[in-house]
Formats: C-alpha cells, structure tokens, sequence
C-alpha cells in the first residue's frame, strides 16, 4: 500500500532503528537447515545480516527503499528486494528458514506456512493485544496478535517453542508472541 511505503520511508529518515539481530533469531538459527532464508519486513536488515553472517543465502524484503538503503551491513549474500508483502508472491516449498519480526500480515500466515521447504523452520516474533499500552500509540490493533492467535494460525507446522512473553520494548505493546517452528 503506497500509503504504508511513504510512513515507512518518512520512519527510516527521521528515526534510529535496532542494529542488533532479535534474540529469538540468534537463539534458534543455527539450529535451521542451511540453505535460502527470507526475512520479512527486514528494515534495516538486523536480522538479515545476522542470517548471511551464519552463511544462508538471504532474500531480505521491505516496502521502504530507505529501510533497505540503510542496512547494516553490506549486502553480501543478501538479495534486497522492495516489495509490498500485501502483493509479494513467495515460492512454494523454497525456503530452509523464515523469520518475521515485529510485523503482521494475517494473509501472510498461511503463505509463510507454504514457503518452507521439508524441514525448514520459521522464527516469527510480534507484538500482542492486550492492555493497549503504547507510548507511541504507532502500532495499529490490526496489526496486533490476539492471545494464542500465532499458535493457532501455525499448527500445520512442528511447534518446537511458543511464549507470549513481555516485550520490554519502552514504544511498544507490554506483551508479544514468539513461535519457532519446522514444517515436517
């Protein structure tokens, strides 16, 4: 959506964001099989980085050019694509690992689900509903879990860890949901 793309690329000018990779990614990566990885909504590309760092091969993509234009690291390994995920065709069955960090895109659940390949695994983190504590009041409540919601939307897969635990995170909601999971 154009509108989303100029709020990201407006964010990515006037804000500093994390160049640390997500703990739950550093957590459980290595455990994934090597291979193609896809971040989601990559920003910065922390966490894309991160991933081409362990040796994937890595398709980072995000609706702001200036996310993309702003990562961390140098874009070895890392293929950079600009893309709105509400349109994003992801291949079948390609990737060995999937991360989703702090992003929701309900029709993306059961896309993300189908583009693991045999024994891939998805590292998906994002915030919940809950007591609507915001002290930005920028996360809209579509774009927020309901309780058990990631679990529910994920059982076609193998669920080796899911919490919904606080985020700790001083502009975001209090609570969010972590799923790492393979697809048999």
């Amino acid at each position: 959506m154009q509108r989303d793309r100029i709020e990201w690329n407006q964010k990515y000018r006037r804000e500093a964001f994390d160049h640390r990779p997500a703990t739950i990614l550093k957590t459980h990566a290595q455990n994934a099989p090597m291979g193609r990885a896809l971040d989601v909504a990559c920003g910065n590309g922390r966490n894309a980085c991160y991933l081409a760092g362990l040796g994937f091969a890595v398709d980072a993509v995000d609706i702001a050019l200036e996310g993309l234009g702003r990562f961390v690291c140098p874009p070895d390994g890392i293929q950079r694509i600009c893309a709105d995920l509400d349109h994003f065709i992801l291949p079948r069955r390609w990737y060995s690992l999937i991360v989703n960090i702090n992003y929701l895109n309900r029709r993306l659940l059961p896309v993300l689900q189908a583009g693991l390949a045999p024994g891939g695994m998805l590292i998906f983190e994002s915030y919940l509903k809950g007591d609507g504590r915001t002290s930005s009041g920028a996360h809209r409540a579509e774009h927020l879990l309901a309780p058990g919601e990631l679990h529910q939307a994920f059982k076609g897969l193998k669920i080796l860890d899911y919490r919904e635990i606080p985020s700790l995170q001083p502009k975001a909601p209090a609570m969010k949901a972590a799923l790492v999971a393979v697809r048999p």
